[in-house]
């Protein structure tokens, strides 16, 4: 499986998919915050698991804030919610209104406020993924960590360095603001197996449309 290609159509597939699930988490996000955020484009890739860290080299000098969460049901995976810790801050703020708050003193109020964004972003895709291909699809809890992103990485998706199939679909999607100079990034990742029921489950429906 981990010599197993996409064809180009399938990527093509597979991303437009995602951006319909990006467009339903970003409907979400701004009915949260009342603010103009988006998730742009999702861009794929099929990369090895251990290449996971090099995504984020932007931040390699940096302290990030991850929130993840696995993808249970039918559908197997992991998402993950990068934020420079500045820009964390910056949503707590959109989220409760200005604070004082500093990186070395956030509050329970902070951290769950950024729980509970992650878990509407991540339910809002997954419940267009299951609306669109039937596959049911559900995150798990919410686990905020902070600290180097290598770090972050390793420990959010240490679990997936033990399966055999190494390489697997990652789905990464800008999220920013650009009025408030904020970023950061929204990663999706299937194993091959939830990939290959996406795509047959999605073939089916745009053969069902050519024949109508």
């Amino acid at each position: 499986m981990s010599h197993e290609k996409l064809t180009a159509l399938e990527k093509d597939i597979l991303t437009e998919v995602g951006s319909i699930c990006a467009g339903n988490a970003t409907t979400a996000l701004v009915q949260m915050v009342g603010k103009k955020i988006s998730l742009n484009l999702p861009s794929l890739d099929i990369v090895n698991i251990q290449e996971l860290p090099r995504y984020l080299a932007s931040y390699a000098d940096e302290v990030v804030i991850g929130l993840h969460m696995q993808i249970l049901g039918g559908a197997r995976g992991n998402a993950l919610l990068v934020l420079p810790t500045k820009d964390a801050f910056k949503i707590i703020d959109l989220l409760l209104g200005p604070a004082d708050e500093l990186p070395s003193s956030m509050t329970e109020i902070g951290m769950s406020s950024l729980k509970e964004m992650g878990n509407i972003l991540i339910s809002a895709y997954l419940s267009v993924l299951t609306t669109f291909t039937g596959i049911p699809a559900f995150p798990s809890t919410v686990t905020l960590t902070n600290g180097a992103a290598n770090s972050l990485v390793n420990l959010a998706f240490a679990g997936l360095h033990d399966k055999v199939e190494k390489d697997t679909i990652l789905i990464k999607a800008l999220f920013d603001d650009k009025r408030r100079n904020l970023s950061g990034h929204f990663f999706i990742i299937f194993d091959f197996m939830t990939i290959r029921e996406i795509l047959g489950k999605t073939k089916k429906m745009i053969k069902k449309t050519d024949e109508e």
